[in-house]
């Protein structure tokens, strides 16, 4: 029996290059119990670094609540 395809969102972050920046982003990811794919650090450019993550939830209303949860981290510039 194969196995059931699973959906992942990606989601691009702009973040404050400090540090543990991405240390908290991460765990926000953690305790909120999504399952990382992939995660995608950039180096900082104009005192932002760049985050890609790839979470394994096609379901709009946990992607929508991590949304919400990286927007209220004061790391966190802007979620796309």
């Amino acid at each position: 029996m194969p196995a059931a395809p699973h959906s992942a969102t990606l989601l691009r972050l702009d973040v404050a290059a400090v540090p543990l920046a991405v240390a908290r982003v991460a765990s926000i990811l953690a305790h909120r119990q999504f399952d990382l794919l992939t995660m995608d650090v950039a180096a900082p450019v104009d005192g932002l670094r760049r985050i890609t993550i790839e979470v394994d939830t096609a379901d709009e209303i946990r992607v929508r609540q991590l949304v919400d949860f990286l927007n209220r981290s004061l790391d966190v510039v802007k979620v796309v």
